[in-house]
């Protein structure tokens, strides 16, 4: 599938309007920590991230560049055929189903294939996590939201001991502040202690309307409540084909894109040429922990 384009994306967004990604582009010539000639398609999500709201855009913007800057470990060397993410992609499976739920939201499943705790990493399934959405994204461009299905069946207290502090607090960072979309809901599958303490590890992180978002399920009759069969795997009593089929395309479209992450890996932020006062600014935002959700949640 090839990538969408502004064109068809305006088609799509009736509210969208050029002359906003035109201010966009321009006030990002203006800033030079800021990576140049960022595509139209990527200040769509952005903008339509933000419901539109430009000043809201401006900060996901910032906070985008900054955490991918800032994570070179997760967001950098970016190779689908690398060690670190094949290695990922045998223990996981990870898909982006291919019928939207009920309300149109994307739906993104992750589980577990393989138990050998010496083979899972943090940061590599994190690293794979975001490179599966950034692909979706990139082919699709905006939704109306994003459903995200977690299921850590099998999982031990090994798992948890591979777990950061460091890594579970920018994801949180990530997804509420940076991350271009609208995550409608987090539904963890198959919960047990290992999901109690996962919760725990994760929740301080999280703000109040984030968590929100967040249920917990022991049987997936309470999973139907939120997301039809008709848009699940059937390993979870849906109607698709399995979540084993999905990843398996999902593997095949990653390594297509091999040479879209190297160059993506390029547009980083260079917080050494951040004008003072930006700066100064900063520091009073990150304080008040002001973010676009909070903004327009």
């Amino acid at each position: 599938m090839p990538p969408i384009t502004a064109a068809e994306e305006f088609s799509k967004n009736i509210n969208m309007k050029q002359e906003h990604i035109e201010y966009l582009r321009n006030w990002m010539s203006k800033q030079p920590h800021l990576p140049s000639e960022v595509t139209d398609e990527q200040l769509i999500l952005f903008l339509h991230s933000c419901q539109n709201h430009l000043e809201a855009c401006k900060r996901t913007i910032q906070a985008y560049y900054k955490i991918r800057s800032n994570s070179p470990e997760i967001f950098g060397n970016r190779d689908p055929n690398g060690h670190d993410v094949q290695q990922v992609l045998s223990i996981l499976e990870f898909a982006v189903l291919p019928k939207k739920d009920q309300h149109g939201n994307a739906v993104m499943a992750v589980r577990f294939s393989d138990l050998d705790v010496t083979k899972f990493s943090h940061s590599g399934a994190l690293k794979t996590y975001f490179m599966v959405q950034d692909v979706f994204m990139l082919e699709n461009g905006t939704v109306p939201g994003y459903v995200f299905l977690m299921d850590p069946k099998g999982c031990r207290f090994e798992h948890l001991s591979r777990l950061t502090l460091s890594y579970t607090k920018m994801y949180a960072e990530y997804i509420q502040d940076a991350f271009p979309g609208n995550v409608v809901a987090n539904h963890f599958l198959n919960a047990n202690y290992v999901t109690k303490a996962m919760m725990a590890m994760l929740k301080p992180f999280l703000k109040s309307c984030m968590s929100r978002k967040i249920f917990i399920h022991t049987s997936m009759n309470t999973l139907y409540d939120h997301v039809s069969k008709d848009a699940l795997p059937k390993e979870y009593g849906g109607k698709l084909d399995s979540l084993t089929t999905y990843h398996k395309m999902m593997v095949a479209q990653l390594g297509h894109y091999r040479n879209w992450f190297q160059e993506e890996e390029t547009f980083l932020m260079d917080e050494s040429k951040r004008p003072e006062k930006q700066k100064d600014e900063r520091r009073v935002l990150d304080n008040e922990h002001s973010t676009k959700m909070l903004e327009i949640d």
